[in-house]
């Protein structure tokens, strides 16, 4: 398996604290209007049994301060739609209503701000570092670092490092309580709500799908978090709001020990010259620094695909530079009844002073992201695991994770699955008796001698092995008793089969049954490109056994010679005849993509022929191609339940057929 590696190195902060830089929004009266109605929608939600019909996605990361950034997209299910052009959106993170229970109520900043008592609704980062640094001008870096001395100097001094000290013990003290709240070992206390965000003109788009896609920071805890929205553009904007919620449980932070945040399943990892800017990020939360992922909607992924993830690396150890020192290596698994086994391994990958930025510092909260891409070509259909292993050379510590994916058929891909149309070549095919008596037929002459006319009443009642004690026969009969020589060996020696058979026609054994025979000899060899030649030898004749052009036309298509089949089809003298005949005209237009011309056959045979199994799969299998083709989806997938219903031999793969044309 060929793998194709790509990796990608992020050195930003995951929050933005340049929003403090920012002037608060400046609202019409009807956007705070409708924002004021989106509070009091999620207000009333909060109050009612929560309803999750909707498609949710969420990744867990590392923000620069500790807590945890989640990363989320949501696809409104159809009784919810989003507006057609930009919504107002509202978000908002509450702590459950089972926990909330039990401390002050919190309250929004947002409507706080809208009523005028608050002069900016966002709730801004108390710092904008990295959880451990110390603000830039140290811990009194807040204080005029100009006084002017009084009389008292000395007791300023004093007065001056106590006040040094308080401070010192103060954040010391807020510190160790918020590390205390982000590892799980404090409740936190507060009055606002975790979280609030909204945005006047959200367009998040994915694909051809309406997907909002956004992200928040929060410690850990159980939380109801709420999205509702509004079309602004609508007469009465405060009539079109729509609330979801989900519940959404935050673990405890690690803020030791080598860790993963959430391995993201990618349509792309892509890098980008520059971040998006400040006003831009929030609706591109997938988007950290200059690397830009686009979350795939699952882990399902077809041949067609490459496999796709990123994730990121937290508490890694740092060195005296601040560079890390990983190494983080791939493998894939097949999964099958619980079981694994080995499918690639992928090239590690080192983050370390050799393959980093210059500037990069593990110290100033520069997070490390990896990502990795694979074609999966190579796979076939079925359940996979991805491990991920991370070794920390500076501490000797190791983590590892797996992420499960899938491969699932496409409907061309599972077409191509189908049974082949041309059957494989049997001995039997050529050896049953009425097989035989058409060829022995054409061998016999008119008037045979004796001991010729007993070796073709063994060769025409099967009796082959008796048939290779030869007796002597006319020098006129010569070729015709090498040819049934020759159909004596066929089951047991095809080589010297051939070379019999040749010996025949060169003695003057009629052409049209030798070539027909020479022609199944290869076949049996596995030489079909000989043995299509053979057979249209036979033909042109004009004097070839029955059924060689069926053996002529089933082994174009073992070839994938649809065209040349249907050129055969076609030149049929009144049409065959048979039901074999029928099937495998059915199958010569299903292999050309004429399903419509094999549906319309199939339908007429089973008028006549309705317990013929074969060509009942043969029907089917048209239907999934005119489904491929845009046909007709109800009567494939009516035919297609009748068909698993009754077991028929094909059952696995018409399930998947119906599985891909339901979803696709």
């Amino acid at each position: 398996m060929t793998i194709r590696l790509a990796a990608s190195i992020v050195i930003v902060c995951l929050y933005g604290h340049t929003l403090a830089a920012q002037a608060p929004p400046q609202l019409s009266r009807q956007q705070r209007e409708t924002l004021l109605a989106l509070v009091n929608g999620v207000d009333a939600a909060a109050q009612q049994p929560a309803i999750d019909d909707a498609q949710w996605q969420s990744h867990l990361m590392r923000a620069s301060d500790g807590s945890h950034y989640v990363a989320f997209s949501v696809e409104p299910p159809a009784s919810a739609p989003l507006p057609k052009g930009p919504a107002l959106l509202y978000i908002r993170l509450a702590t459950s209503n089972q926990q909330a229970a039990q401390r002050i109520a919190e309250r929004s900043a947002i409507r706080d701000w809208l009523a005028g008592s608050r002069t900016d609704p966002r709730l801004l980062p108390r710092r904008g570092i990295a959880m451990g640094d110390m603000p830039i001008m140290g811990p009194t870096g807040n204080m005029n670092p100009i006084r002017q001395p009084t009389s008292t100097g000395l007791n300023e001094m004093r007065l001056l490092a106590l006040e040094r000290e308080r401070t010192k013990k103060k954040q010391e003290e807020q510190e160790k309580q918020r590390r205390a709240e982000l590892e799980g070992r404090a409740a936190a206390t507060r009055e606002l709500f975790p979280f609030e965000d909204f945005d006047l003109a959200s367009q998040s788009v994915r694909g051809d799908a309406r997907i909002i896609t956004r992200a928040l920071t929060a410690g850990p805890g159980e939380y109801d978090l709420y999205l509702a929205w509004a079309d602004p553009a609508h007469g009465k904007p405060a009539s079109t709001v729509r609330v979801l919620r989900k519940s959404l449980t935050l673990p405890p932070a690690l803020t030791t020990g080598l860790s993963m945040g959430s391995v993201v399943f990618a349509d792309s990892v892509l890098t980008r010259d520059l971040p998006y800017p400040p006003t831009e990020q929030a609706s591109h939360p997938y988007s950290i620094g200059v690397m830009e992922i686009t979350p795939a909607r699952d882990s399902h992924y077809t041949r067609d695909d490459d496999l796709s993830v990123a994730f990121q690396i937290i508490n890694a150890s740092a060195s005296d530079m601040g560079m890390p020192d990983l190494t983080v290596g791939f493998r894939i698994v097949r999964v099958s009844e619980g079981r694994e086994s080995a499918v690639a391994s992928l090239r590690p990958q080192q983050y370390n002073g050799t393959t980093l930025p210059p500037d990069f510092d593990l110290r100033q909260g520069h997070p490390v992201f990896a990502a990795v891409s694979a074609p999966l070509a190579t796979l076939g259909r079925g359940d996979y695991r991805l491990k991920i292993a991370i070794s920390d050379r500076l501490s000797g510590a190791a983590t590892i994770a797996d992420a499960d994916f899938s491969v699932v058929g496409t409907i061309a891909s599972l077409l191509a699955e189908a049974p082949p149309l041309g059957r494989p070549f049997s001995r039997d095919t050529i050896l049953k008796p009425d097989a035989l008596a058409p060829v022995v037929d054409l061998l016999a002459p008119a008037s045979p001698s004796p001991q010729l006319a007993r070796a073709l009443a063994l060769a025409r009642d099967g009796k082959l092995v008796e048939l290779l004690v030869e007796e002597p026969v006319a020098a006129g009969e010569a070729g015709i008793r090498s040819t049934l020589t020759g159909l004596a060996l066929l089951p047991v020696a095809e080589a010297s089969a051939v070379v019999q058979l040749q010996r025949g026609l060169q003695e003057g054994a009629p052409a049209g049954p030798a070539q027909h025979l020479i022609g199944a000899a290869r076949a049996i060899q596995n030489r079909d490109a000989d043995a299509i030649a053979a057979w249209e030898t036979a033909l042109a004749t004009g004097r070839a056994p029955a059924g060689t052009r069926q053996l002529l036309v089933e082994a174009l298509l073992r070839r994938g010679d649809s065209a040349r089949a249907a050129a055969v089809v076609a030149d049929t003298p009144r049409g065959g005849g048979s039901a074999e005949w029928t099937r495998l005209t059915a199958a010569t237009h299903i292999a050309g993509g004429r399903f419509a011309d094999a549906v319309a056959v199939l339908d007429a045979h089973r008028t006549t022929h309705p317990d013929d199994e074969d060509a009942r799969w043969l029907l089917l299998h048209a239907l999934f191609g005119e489904v491929a083709s845009g046909g007709n989806r109800e009567r494939f997938a009516a035919e297609a339940r009748r068909y698993i219903d009754t077991q028929g031999r094909n059952s696995d793969l018409v399930a998947e057929w119906l599985r891909v044309v339901a979803t696709s």
